[in-house]
């Protein structure tokens, strides 16, 4: 937890510096596609499309959005998804930026720390698309460590019917797991907690999540348990290696979704099964 106060100092910084960017994609949500293709696609619809067209429309709504130069080099994974009720494909992009992030640290003289943090900040960014509309949502941010990219996810969770987010991310030698549901077609976090921690230290922890029809309502509770990181080998980079966790099956938490407050809480005895 010492590494705590510098790397939010490190993620103001960097935030300040994007703040304008920011203001400037809050305008600029949506995209017309079929005024932007360049394909025969009748439609114009992003996901009936040719893998260039795909890309090419990604990539200027990436540009447009997040502010990256043309001449930036970075990695985007695009994961589709029934993620609301209209029963139309839509997709999540997930946005690394590793390169920018070693480029800022250069610029700042601050190369060493910035590589001892894992390159801490802003550099992890997911983009909603919805099929319907054919349209962007927001960028949103993820501060995490960019060595490691987003990992996309979706469960059951809020409906039977459609799908909801998860994004998995690490911070240095820990790995966390949020929860998003969609409000008006734009994503919202309604949980957090850690997959594992102290990775490679004395104090490792980890935990397993489990979703179960909820007695308090049609969107499932989250159940936290403890979990036991698998040995692995001793030369490792504990930045970069991917865990496996066994499910020991003692229940830790367990959450309830609130809706009047659009988020999970648990009770402080909540370990019924």
């Amino acid at each position: 937890m010492k590494y705590l106060l510098p790397l939010f100092i490190h993620i103001l910084i960097v935030g300040c510096n994007n703040d304008s960017k920011t203001k400037e994609t809050e305008e600029n949500s949506s995209f017309n596609f079929d005024s932007q293709s360049k394909t025969a696609n009748v439609n114009g619809f992003l996901l009936d499309s040719t893998a260039y067209y795909v890309d090419s429309i990604i990539r200027q709504y990436i540009q447009t959005s997040i502010g990256t130069e043309p001449s930036e080099e970075y990695t985007y994974t695009f994961h589709k998804a029934l993620l609301n009720k209209d029963k139309v494909t839509d997709a999540i992009i997930s946005v690394n930026r590793l390169g920018f992030a070693k480029e800022k640290a250069k610029e700042n003289g601050s190369e060493r720390q910035a590589k001892k943090m894992a390159y801490m900040g802003p550099f992890n960014i997911f983009i909603f698309y919805d099929g319907r509309s054919n349209s962007f949502s927001t960028p949103i941010p993820v501060p995490s460590s960019p060595i490691l990219p987003l990992d996309i996810s979706f469960e059951h969770i809020s409906s039977n019917q459609h799908k909801d987010l998860i994004v998995d991310f690490r911070i240095r030698n820990s790995s966390f797991k949020e929860v998003y549901f969609l409000f008006n077609n734009k994503p919202f976090k309604v949980f957090q907690w850690k997959n594992f921690d102290g990775l490679g230290e004395t104090t490792e922890e980890a935990y397993t999540f489990t979703y179960r029809q909820s007695q308090r309502g049609d969107i499932k509770d989250i159940i936290v348990n403890k979990g036991t990181i698998e040995s692995y080998p001793k030369e490792i980079d504990p930045f970069k290696y991917k865990p496996t966790i066994k499910n020991s099956k003692e229940v830790l938490k367990r959450f309830f979704y609130i809706r009047e407050k659009g988020k999970y809480f648990s009770t402080k005895n909540s370990r019924e099964q």
